[in-house]
């Protein structure tokens, strides 16, 4: 088996060839730099040089069997148009490729996120409509991809999505920002952070990806790492890891909403190029509870999770201790 990745060189990419090449697969793996090319052959990839270019995949994915879509962009703040090169053109760029290489399988590594609007979202599944709010270019652009994947699935190419929440692990980048925060004095709870919450560790999400590659077909996945936990405490305990406590100043979820609105307007009328301490994206992503079942994974790919949350953290721990923050987040 032949698999071509996108985003190797970044923080899924870093857990996913590792995966694929235990399970018997070559790997391709798409590189923009030198340095994203040195990366992903450490990590047991061919590097291919280019970027999210339709015409220079199609020659990487020559031969291949599936293609994982991991690239993207994820960020609180940033102008729609960056979003949307990124996130929908990038896709379709990798879909086209995929089809014109004639691979018969394509994966995107999706979001939860994607049927994110103003509410709290409790106990949902992939019945849960997607949304594209208007506050949001992160989740509208992530939104319109995974259209763009289910829609290109067809006898002969089959295509699926999953979706993972709040990707963690050793190299992530939000504990850093977190810890930051926290130092910085701009962590601030919403609601006390007392809401449900759910999370997936990025080996679980590769699981999860690798398992689509073998799925019927267009369909959209959620991925957990399998069990709910209060927002507060996971984030007392992801801190705690690095050796930080959390603030105690808690701003209720109306407030917070407004306040990062008015940041949001300040920035563009000031045409600030650093990101607001708070934006309604950031509020929407951590500020409300998020349950779902991932059932249909685990009925359709026999998907259930290979890392538990108190193994992540111990690993997480250890690369702590070993490494220091700026190797292990």
């Amino acid at each position: 088996m032949k698999a071509f990745v996108t985003g190797g060189s970044g923080f899924v990419g870093h857990y996913l060839i590792p995966m694929l090449r235990e399970r018997g697969y070559q790997v391709i793996a798409l590189a923009r730099s030198k340095r994203a090319a040195m990366q992903v052959t450490q990590l047991g990839a061919k590097a291919f040089p280019g970027d999210l270019n339709q015409q220079a995949m199609a020659q990487g994915m020559q031969g291949c069997d599936v293609v994982f879509h991991i690239a993207g962009f994820l960020s609180i703040w940033g102008d729609y148009q960056s979003f949307y090169e990124t996130n929908v053109i990038g896709t379709e760029g990798a879909l086209a490729a995929a089809q014109t290489a004639n691979v018969p399988r394509f994966v995107q590594m999706g979001a939860a996120a994607s049927v994110f609007g103003h509410q709290p979202l409790s106990e949902i599944d992939e019945s849960a409509p997607l949304k594209q709010p208007k506050f949001s270019p992160y989740i509208t652009t992530k939104s319109i991809a995974e259209q763009r994947v289910i829609a290109a699935n067809r006898p002969g190419f089959k295509t699926s999505v999953v979706r993972p929440s709040w990707i963690w692990g050793n190299g992530d980048h939000v504990l850093p920002q977190l810890l930051a925060s926290v130092k910085t004095g701009r962590f601030v709870w919403i609601d006390q952070g007392d809401y449900p919450y759910m999370t997936t560790h990025v080996a679980n999400a590769c699981h999860g990806a690798i398992l689509a590659a073998r799925s019927p077909g267009g369909q959209a996945y959620f991925l957990s790492d399998g069990d709910v936990v209060q927002f507060r405490q996971w984030i007392t305990t992801l801190l705690s890891v690095a050796g930080v406590e959390p603030g105690r100043v808690s701003l209720p979820h109306w407030l917070a909403w407004h306040v990062a609105g008015l940041m949001e307007t300040i920035w563009r009328v000031t045409r600030r190029k650093d990101t607001p301490p708070i934006t309604r994206t950031m509020v929407r992503l951590i500020g409300q509870e998020l349950t779902f079942s991932d059932r249909k994974a685990q009925t359709e790919l026999g998907y259930s999770p290979i890392v538990t949350r108190e193994a992540g953290l111990i690993e997480l721990a250890n690369a702590i201790k070993q490494n220091g923050l700026a190797q292990a987040g």
